[in-house]
């Protein structure tokens, strides 16, 4: 039976490392670029006035979606072959979890760009002269954005509950970080669906790219082979 190259397991490992950060980064990014243009406590002409003036904001915000999404899909190869042989099946249950996430961010990220074209379309022929539809209009695209952000978010909370789980198959898997993961997945899945604005999720996002930084750091610098 043919061994693996030590030198070459550990340069994937390094390779996997950096680019799962590289993907944690732009989600964090994307998180601190998001641009919500709704509030429960403004009318409806005084929501899309904010996002007339914000315009630009709410392109950006789309593209760093859609960047996150690209990022986590190349992701997902580096990840399923540093497992390749160590996990029986959790680590392709936890690839189909990061496509999830990559198809709910992309999606999310194509359907804010619909908004801005179609918000861009309405500045043109003046804002005023829009009738009380289109305006209703573009409150339900961003509504159906909003959805996907909840699903895409929901796969990143179901890979870090997925991901945690790695420490009962591998013993140098960092205790720490399965520990933050499995508490901060399922807390991100709930107020995902029961209050998106809520502190907790914040704390539980926190807590899952400090857990994903963190296995990533050990498989920078030690791996994972024993």
């Amino acid at each position: 039976m043919q061994q693996k190259n030590p030198k070459k397991v550990r340069r994937t490992e390094v390779v996997t490392g950096l680019v799962i950060i590289l993907a944690a980064f732009s989600f964090v990014t994307s998180l601190l670029l998001d641009f919500n243009f709704v509030s429960p406590y403004s009318t409806l002409q005084e929501d899309l006035a904010y996002l007339s003036e914000h315009i630009n904001n709410q392109k950006i915000s789309s593209y760093s979606w859609l960047a996150t999404s690209v990022f986590i899909l190349i992701a997902i190869p580096f990840y399923l072959i540093i497992f390749h042989k160590r996990l029986k099946a959790l680590h392709y249950l936890n690839g189909l979890f990061m496509l999830g996430a990559f198809a709910g961010f992309l999606v999310m990220g194509k359907q804010g760009l619909d908004l801005h074209q179609t918000m861009v379309q309405i500045l043109g022929e003046g804002f005023d002269q829009a009738n009380e539809h289109i305006k209703l209009s573009l409150l339900e695209q961003f509504r159906q954005e909003q959805i996907y952000r909840r699903l895409g978010s929901s796969c990143v909370g179901l890979f870090a509950i997925g991901l945690s789980l790695t420490k009962f198959s591998l013993e140098r898997f960092p205790l720490f970080s399965s520990v933050l993961l499995l508490v901060s997945g399922p807390v991100l899945i709930f107020f995902n669906w029961y209050d998106s604005e809520h502190l907790a999720r914040t704390g539980a996002m926190a807590g899952i790219m400090i857990g994903v930084v963190v296995f990533c750091v050990r498989l920078i610098n030690k791996g994972l082979t024993a």
